[in-house]
């Protein structure tokens, strides 16, 4: 999970390992670390999505093309987290996570929340009064990335019942349980009968936390990896593709333009599916083949909350900076803004977790 310092499952007990018997989940800090690389992409790239009249075609499609190519960044880390929140051998009473979690992800949201507040009204000159804070906070942070530490505690209340629930279930049926609310999910459905606020915006994530745990026992056999891959570029393909030609009609005022951009779609779905299939195959082959993961992945795997938390600000000052550059080079210049966004991000919070009163802040 984005916000786990550590990550160890216990092994199956029907596999005939011990049950308190901890192992390594060996792609854990790479999974983690090349998502958030892919929220930062996301955010680089929007920018330029959302210019479709300023832009020349091929400008417009690069950026296109490296947004659709990222939307699985959120829910690969939803997944990772039902992995690792979700496994039957953690035994853990249900007030001592809670008081966990809530410390862990409470104090960044209070302080980032206020920080992207005084940044809108700030570097974007836009009014924020109690009235937009009040709303914003309802409605879940949606107009910023912030959003995501809602649907965390959303996931993290309901976990310790979920585990009872992956525990006593047969996995035949918990597929079945999974690909069910994966599909209403990709027909909006829970979006449409439930209201969304700050307390259920967790839910259409549901799905999404439940394949976790599933993914992560499936074996990697040939077959599985090449209809990742395959699920991957066709769901890539239709993203882009289909944004394209809603751009075409719509134009970049219409809400429906960015339809397939819905991490809630069933286009990411699949594409995240199938992300989360290659990479976990990727990171545990290369822990294998080293026995241990790497060093770098070692050290930026405990930054990558506060990377996600900070990057916003970072990527739109860069951005503002860059803006001439990007009708000479699109894709150099979209790919130095990523690059600088993740190492400035990392930086900065490198120096906060050094910082007594203020490590807390970045997780």
């Amino acid at each position: 999970m984005i916000l786990a310092a550590r990550y160890r499952v216990r092994s199956d007990p029907s596999a005939g390992a011990a049950p308190d018997n901890p192992r390594f989940l060996s792609y854990g800090d790479g999974m983690r670390v090349v998502a958030v690389v892919a929220v930062i992409a996301l955010h680089a790239s929007g920018i330029g999505v959302m210019r479709y009249r300023e832009l020349a075609p091929f400008q417009w499609w690069s950026f296109n093309i490296v947004d659709s190519l990222c939307r699985w960044a959120v829910p690969v880390f939803i997944m990772l987290s039902g992995a690792l929140i979700l496994d039957p051998a953690r035994h853990e009473l249900a007030r001592a996570f809670y008081h966990r979690r809530v410390a862990r992800i409470g104090v960044p949201l209070l302080a980032w929340a206020s920080f992207y507040f005084c940044w809108t009204w700030g570097f974007y000159g836009e009014p924020v009064d109690l009235t937009f804070i009040l709303r914003s906070l309802l409605d879940g942070l949606t107009y910023n990335h912030l959003y995501f530490l809602f649907l965390v505690l959303g996931l993290s209340a309901i976990a310790p019942v979920l585990r009872i629930y992956v525990t006593r279930v047969r996995r035949a049926n918990q597929w079945v349980v999974a690909v069910v609310m994966l599909a209403l999910l990709s027909c909006g459905i829970p979006q449409d009968v439930i209201p969304m606020n700050a307390f259920t915006r967790f839910v259409p994530f549901l799905g999404y936390f439940l394949v976790g745990i599933l993914l992560r026992e499936l074996p990697a056999t040939r077959p599985l990896l090449a209809a990742a891959l395959l699920a991957f570029a066709a769901a890539s393909a239709i993203i882009a593709i289909g944004t394209g030609q809603r751009f075409a009609n719509w134009g970049p005022d219409d809400w429906r333009s960015l339809g397939l951009y819905d991490t809630l779609g069933a286009a990411v779905v699949v594409q995240s599916i199938g992300m989360f299939v290659l990479l976990r195959a990727c990171f545990a082959e290369r822990a294998a083949a080293a026995r241990h993961a790497s060093r770098s992945l070692r050290c930026l795997a405990p930054l990558v909350f506060g990377i996600y938390l900070t990057h916003r600000a970072i990527n739109d000052v860069l951005a503002s900076v860059m803006h001439p550059l990007l009708a000479k080079a699109v894709l150099a210049t979209v790919v130095l803004q990523i690059a600088l966004t993740f190492v400035l991000s990392a930086t900065v919070v490198a120096v906060i977790r050094r910082l007594p009163y203020l490590r807390h802040v970045v997780g």
